[in-house]
Order: C-alpha cells, then structure tokens, then sequence
C-alpha cells in the first residue's frame, strides 16, 4: 500500500449554518468543546476532528466559529488548509459570513474544497436548489467556480456518501504534500497535562519533527526540546507536514506560549517587525486602503497591528479600479514569517475583513514610495522563478551573504561566490574587490614604503559585515581578480609598483649602513642620518625599518634592535661552525663569536632561540632544530 497522505480539511460558513453537526456526521467526534458552545450552541473556539476518507487519505478537520464576533479565531483556523467545505444552510441561503468566509479562503490561497448545502432536512428540494444555485453565483470567478454543490442532511445522514466522494475527487486533484524544509508550526492551542508538561497543537506547515529534536519557538528563541509527539490524537514516531500534531515540550512554561506563536526548527524562519506584500482588496469591502493606515493583520493563527505603506498607489479602492498593489507594512508587534506566507487585514475600526495579501519579503529596508528601484526589486519577488528569487537575497545579503548549508541547491548558481562557508553575489564581491583596490592604491600612494594596508582596517573602511575569519576567506577568493591579495596580516598589490627614484635611493642607503654596523644597533636616530641629505621624507624610523624588513633587508631582533639580513645570515655561518666542533655554547664563547656585549648579546641569543637556530638549556645553548636539520 502506498504511503498515507494527510492534508488539512477546514470549515467555513455563517453562524449557525451546520458547520459543527456536518463534521460529527462525518467524523462521529464533537468539535464542540467548551461548555459556553454546547449550550449556546454555536462556535466559539477551534474544534479539531480526524478523518479517515480512505485507507490511503487522512484529513485533518478544522471546525471555525462562524459568528462575525469570531473572525479572529476563523482566520487562524483557515490557515495552512488545504481545502475547505463552504458550508450554507438550506433554510437560510448565503449571509454576511458566508461571504466574508469565502473571500478569507481565497486570500489565505485555499485551493480545493466542495460546496454544502446543510440541514436539506428542513425545507423542500426545491428551496435546498435555489440555495445550492444562490451559492454557486456567490462562488463563481473565486477557487471555488465550478466545484460541486452537495445537498446533505447531519441530521437524516442524506448527501453524507455523495459529499465524501465530492471531496475525494478534491483530494486527488491536490498535489502531494511534500515534507522537506525545516521544520514549522504555527500554536492554535496550548495546555499542560500532568506527566506530560506542556503541550502546544497546530497544524505542521513544514518539515518534520520527531521526539528528541530540538525547536525554536518564536517570537523571543526561547530553545525548545520535543518529548512526544502526537498526530491526530495518536502517538507516533515522526509527525509530517499536513497533519494536526500535538507536541509535549520541554524547556517552556504553559505562560510563555500562546496561540500564534511558532515552534520551528532553529534558524528556519526570523521573526520581523516590517514587511513587504502585495495586497488586494476582497470584493465586499467597499472603502478605501489609504497610505499609512493602521489595519489588523492576521498571519498564522497571530493578530498584531499595522501601518499599511502604499508602496506604488495613492490609494486602493474598488471605486477607483485599483483593488491591489505593492505595500510594506509597519508592524507594532513581530510577526513570524516567511516569503509566500498568506495574511489578512481586517480594518482598525470597525472590525471587518478588508484585503488579503502573500508576503514577498520579511527583511526589507525602509522603502520609499514610488521608488522605481524598490519596485523593480519587489516584481522579481513576485515573480520571478527560485533562482531570480535566491539572487536578489543574494544580493540583498551584501557582505553578509548566505550560508552555503542553507542554500546548497543554489551552491553553483552562476551569481555566486563561495568562500569559506558562504555564499556571496557576485556584483557584492565585484563591488567590493574594486573598492579594496582603489582604497589599497591611495594607501600605497600615501604610504610608499608599506607593503599594504592591514587587513582588519580594510575590512572596517569597505564595511563587511562578517566577521574577520569571513573576512579571510573572502579576501582569498575575490583579490586575485582585481589585482590585490591577502598577505600576512595586510592586503598587498599582487604586483608591486616601482618606489619613487628619490625613495628607492634612500633604502639603498639605509640597507648599507645596517649592513656597515653588522650586528651592532646604532639606534634608529643615528641610523637615519644616512638618509640622503638628512631627508627622511616625512616617515618615522619604525616606517624605514618595516620596510627593510618587509622587503627581506633587515630583521627585527628585539623591539629596538633591528641588524642587516646579510648579518645574521653570516651569523648563522658562524654558528654552524660552531656547533660542528663543539655540542654547546656559554655566553662569553657567544660574545667572542658575535662581538656583542650582553645589551645586545642577550636580546639576539632569545632571537636565536625563538626562531631554531640554537636551543637554551640553563645558561648554555645547543644547536636547535634549523642547525640539527642541516647536518
């Protein structure tokens, strides 16, 4: 037999039209919970039932308030459906909620679904008809044009085979649910039992999840750990995306949660207090959406408040045959989402259901109005394919980038750089290895007798926002194209250009009287009197004397001791005579071989040690590893 799939099944309809009782026929389970529903006898709250339609197909049942009092709680219900029964009593035809629940459907992207005519029990055929045919009209151009009108009876049991076979034929039209992705669910309930702790339930979004992983819940990253898990009432082993699960946690309070919240998987989605959409307005709303106005905005079972920018409109209005348009909106509260998210705006006051909209970005800048830039960026997210979408994050990331092991599918695309363990676009590193040459050929300009400039100082003065392990790998991956590359602990021109004849004169001179003083330190004041004419052309000594030792003339013994390359290496001769006859070396027999008093004497032996040409044991030296490798 082939794998069970699951999908989410959810009501819609005005108060009191047989939502509940059509579900119990169903399904024999009782969505009405609470105490206040059974004896007012409608909806308040959230019902959840399983539906096994098939051996092979498993329904999970949402059952939403239908009184106008409790849109709220409808909307969080019908998010993450994948289809929907349009529930319309036969005695009373279509209402305001019927409507308004139809056109939340459509804007949270509800894609299958079947209408039902209810309590047919309680007028003639031909009255049930004309609902059926009243329901149809309201339906036509939305995702319900053309699906069937099922004429049933909860109470009679009449229409119950017609409508599963109905909604069978639903199901099969459906794409398979696929369960990649990091994990994501979206809390509708929240309780704690004893020995179990607390327990949160919603319908999985994304991914799966399994006892012993460890989640996220969002807002606030509180870290989560999963002790059970439950779908559709059952233990299992792991829960999948398209079922109801309840999950038992552990490293939470009851207080911290609440319906709204997500528990995903670390890293999979950040919560934002700003994003960008495109927004159209349901059909029944007959007011205006002006620029900054302040809506409701419902989004995965969470309701927080907003300022709506209209991004490319001075206004929408059906009136004024603008009924969609680009938005940012401006959240008082974070919102956790994700590109392609569906969400709905209810107006401030009064309270009613005015346009829904699909997320396109959740980190944007602050835009401008009518910037022509940030709605051409805003029309790739839109629509443009997976790989125009990855690029423009790419590109938005900057110097930042993309970790590769989020994003491998996009690993080779042609706009990126890897370097290290990230990815970069490759206007983003062009970019920024042209500033580095431009800012690297001023600084050599300025400061002839330098090799380069520090890297960490680049990194702050092009301002990457990694870190300066990103900073290495990116410099090592981009410098070579343009011409510079990482050495050391600088960026140096790959090809080094000529110094000034007047420069150039003077390290020759230089070079000469350190090589004239041997081992000997005149200091760095009387070494520069052999600057031609006394010039030392507006560089300290240390500045010389980095010089000579970047370009391998000089070496730097002690912090004020610098000698002649061509010393030390006689030096180096001359201890390896040494040690040939002899196995160690006092420091009288070390001053008789350099000419060096102790001043001196001692600061070059711990040089000599530091870097293996001897080896102290107590007060005498041995040959140390670079003398025992030449032997």
């Amino acid at each position: 037999m082939s794998e069970r799939r699951h999908y989410i099944l959810g009501t819609a309809g005005h108060v009191d039209h047989g939502k509940s009782a059509l579900v119990k026929a169903l399904t024999g389970v009782e969505t009405d919970r609470l105490k206040e529903e059974r004896q007012r006898g409608i909806s308040i709250e959230l019902g959840f039932a399983e539906f096994p339609l098939d051996d092979d197909v498993l329904l999970g049942v949402v059952d939403v308030p239908g009184h106008e009092r409790f849109v709220k709680q409808m909307v969080a219900g019908a998010g993450g459906v994948d289809l929907a029964f349009l529930v319309v009593a036969a005695d009373e035809g279509v209402m305001p909620q019927t409507v308004e629940h139809l056109e939340i459907l459509a804007q949270l992207d509800v894609r299958g679904g079947v209408i039902v005519v209810t309590k047919t029990d309680l007028v003639d055929r031909e009255l049930a008809e004309v609902a059926a045919e009243e329901v149809r009209d309201l339906c036509a151009g939305t995702f319900l044009a053309d699906k069937p009108a099922v004429l049933v009876s909860a109470h009679t049991g009449e229409g119950l085979d017609d409508l599963r076979a109905a909604l069978r034929a639903e199901v099969d039209a459906l794409p398979p649910r696929t369960h990649d992705g990091p994990f994501r669910l979206p809390v509708d309930r929240v309780f704690s039992m004893p020995g179990a702790g607390v327990i949160v339930t919603g319908t999985c979004w994304d991914g799966t999840v399994a006892a012993g992983d460890q989640l996220v819940l969002e807002p606030g990253g509180a870290k989560l750990r999963v002790r059970d898990v439950q779908a559709h009432g059952a233990v299992t082993e792991r829960g999948v995306s398209g079922q109801r699960l309840a999950l038992a946690l552990h490293g939470v309070k009851k207080d911290d949660v609440e319906r709204g919240d997500q528990v995903v998987a670390p890293g999979a989605v950040q919560p934002t207090l700003r994003i960008d959409a495109r927004v159209t307005l349901v059909s029944h709303f007959k007011g205006e959406l002006k620029n900054r106005q302040r809506v409701h905005v419902h989004h995965a079972g969470r309701e927080v408040l907003g300022r709506v920018i209209l991004l490319d409109r001075e206004e929408m209005s059906h009136e004024s045959l603008n009924p969609t348009g680009l938005v940012q909106i401006h959240l008082e509260k974070r919102l956790v989402a994700r590109p392609g998210d569906r969400f709905v705006l209810r107006f401030y006051s009064p309270l009613i259901t005015m346009a829904g909209g699909r997320i396109l970005s959740t980190e944007p800048p602050v835009r401008k109005r009518f910037n022509e830039a940030s709605l051409a960026e805003l029309s790739i997210f839109e629509d443009g394919g997976a790989d125009d979408l990855f690029r423009q994050k790419l590109l938005e990331a900057g110097t930042e980038g993309l970790l590769i092991r989020e994003h491998e599918v996009f690993a080779d695309d042609q706009a990126t750089i890897r370097a290290g363990k990230r990815l970069y676009h490759t206007e983003v590193a062009s970019g920024v290895g042209a500033q580095v040459a431009d800012l690297l050929s001023v600084y050599i300009q300025r400061y002839a007798l330098r090799r380069g400039m520090p890297r960490e100082e680049m990194r702050r003065r092009v301002k990457f926002k990694g870190g300066s392990a990103e900073w290495n790998v990116f410099c090592e991956a981009v410098g070579g194209e343009h011409g510079w590359c990482s050495e050391g602990d600088r960026v140096v021109p790959v090809e080094r250009a000529p110094l000034p004849r007047e420069i150039e004169a003077a390290v020759t001179a230089l070079t000469a009287a350190l090589t004239k003083a041997g081992l000997q330190w005149p200091g760095s004041e009387e070494l520069l009197k052999a600057l031609p004419g006394g010039r030392d052309h507006g560089y300290p000594p240390e500045e010389w004397l980095r010089h000579l030792q970047e370009r391998g003339d000089a070496v730097t013994v002690a912090p004020d001791y610098v000698v002649a390359a061509a010393a030390i290496n006689g030096l180096h001769t001359a201890l390896r005579g040494w040690f040939a006859e002899h196995e160690e070396m006092n420091f009288s027999e070390f001053r008789e071989l350099s000419g060096l008093a102790r001043k001196l004497g001692i600061p070059l032996l711990e040089h000599l040690d530091r870097s293996g040409w001897t080896r102290r044991a107590g007060d005498v030296r041995t040959a140390g590893p670079h003398l025992s490798e030449d032997s």
